[in-house]
């Protein structure tokens, strides 16, 4: 079994720097910015099975946000087999460092002490204050200087060959849960797994990293991507806010079902169709979902819906659903219905199938004529996957009309049954004879030059 080590400190120490080396990967955020990394982020190790847990910083309660950040990290330390304390060289010992370790020690579990911030050996040699703690462990590391870390990691962590089925784990189905903020993504997540596994508040911007959280539905493993709320470009203001919203947007990339949740109360409005085109054009399957819909009344729920279908009347293919994640309503419904439309728009098409929807497209409604010429549509066949990319070989192609692309993108959508994004490309094939000059024989030109008299 693979071990689970959390990583736990003071805010502003290192912690998510740590997470980021030993996970390879940019999963946490990072900045300059005390009290950034919220919620529990597990990640698996590079070249182990070890799972690595980064944790908010440890501070004195002032808020109910800072509350359930410590309460998220006392959730990991319980959960972990080990911990990895990691300190601040630049501030030396503090007391809030000694009160942590106290904490620490009564979990009785070992406990590696990292003190960060070490940039060269002379300020490794002023920190024998930390020896006052008492670990007998202790690693002197710059994560922003790249410096002991390889020395940690060898030491910390068990190197295991990479196993093909635990490879295979980590590429299972990803949902995001994209939507503006405050409209109930977190507590999504937390009523799916009957726990609370992330932090929830009326505040906006209360989630700030992209946190994946395994679940397990119907026999198949699945992943949920509770992601920051992402506003109108004019109103992030922030720094920090422009890096949560950026990780946000990369979860979409990273998975194959995207949900979008917009808040029944407020209908629909422009930011949830700017998220609603980008999901569309990574090619994912892509489902809005209403949240907060146990505050309406049947009337209320009849004008969304009308109001939804006339929006979504350029992407009527897309599936529109009526939720509760406060009362933990059609939420299992939502996401079983996401697969079963990744699954079917997954599908292998073949290029006969293909060819077959073109010629009937062709009888229905040929294309209009061009000039003297009427564009011909050869044969198709598939270009790509996410999002679905049909190549059409043909002559005159650059003479189609735009509406009539769009007919075709429908129609091979229609029929295959697909709830996701077709791009139709179109090949001009070559005239071989083009920019050759025809080269006449001397019979050929007397030919020429008796006609020619005869006209005359």
């Amino acid at each position: 079994m693979s071990s689970l080590i959390a990583i736990v400190g003071r805010p502003n120490v290192g912690k998510s720097s740590l997470f980021n080396f030993l996970t390879g990967s940019r999963a946490a955020l990072v900045a300059d910015f005390s009290g950034l990394t919220r919620d529990r982020q597990y990640g698996r190790a590079k070249r182990s099975n070890t799972i690595l847990i980064d944790t908010g910083g440890i501070a004195p309660e002032s808020d109910d946000i800072s509350r359930s950040v410590i309460r998220q990290t006392n959730l990991a330390i319980k959960e972990a087999e080990e911990l990895i304390f990691v300190v601040d060289a630049k501030d030396g010992l503090v007391p809030l460092d000694e009160e942590i370790s106290l904490s620490l020690r009564k979990v009785n579990k070992p406990i590696t002490l990292v003190i960060n911030k070490v940039d060269s050996e002379k300020d490794q040699r002023q920190l024998g204050e930390f020896d006052s703690l008492g670990f007998n462990k202790i690693f002197y590391i710059s994560c922003s200087h790249n410096r002991g870390l390889k020395e940690l990691e060898s030491e910390i962590l068990i190197e295991q060959p990479s196993m093909e089925s635990q490879e295979g784990n980590l590429q299972s189905l990803k949902i995001s849960i994209i939507g503006r903020p405050n409209v109930g993504k977190s507590t999504f997540v937390n009523s799916v797994l009957g726990e609370d596994r992330l932090l929830v508040s009326s505040t906006s911007g209360t989630t700030r990293d992209s946190i994946e959280v395994p679940i397990s539905i119907s026999g198949k493993e699945l992943y949920l991507i509770d992601t920051a709320g992402i506003r109108r470009k004019r109103a992030s203001k922030e720094k920090l806010e422009e890096f949560s919203i950026s990780q946000s947007l990369e979860s979409i990339r990273l998975s194959t079902i995207t949900i979008i949740l917009i808040d029944s109360s407020e209908s629909i409005v422009d930011q949830d169709m700017h998220l609603l085109g980008l999901a569309l054009a990574s090619g994912n399957t892509v489902i809005l979902a209403a949240n907060k819909s146990d505050l309406l009344t049947k009337k209320d729920k009849e004008l969304l819906k009308a109001q939804v279908e006339r929006k979504l009347r350029f992407a009527d293919y897309i599936d529109a659903h009526f939720i509760s994640a406060q009362k933990n309503k059609g939420l299992f419904r939502l996401i079983k219905h996401s697969v079963e439309r990744h699954e079917a728009n997954s599908k292998e098409i073949s290029t006969n199938k293909l060819n077959t929807i073109l010629s009937d497209a062709l009888l229905k409604q040929p294309p209009s004529m061009s000039g003297r010429f009427r564009p011909k549509l050869r044969y198709a066949h598939a270009g790509g996957k996410r999002p679905l990319r049909i190549v059409i070989h043909g002559n005159n192609l650059s003479a189609l009309q735009n509406s009539y692309k769009r007919y075709l993108e429908n129609y091979f959508r229609k029929e295959l049954g697909l709830s996701t994004s077709v791009f139709v490309q179109f090949m001009d094939s070559e005239n071989p004879y083009k920019n050759k000059k025809n080269i006449l024989t001397d019979r050929q030109k007397k030919r020429r030059k008796r006609i020619a008299k005869r006209k005359k």
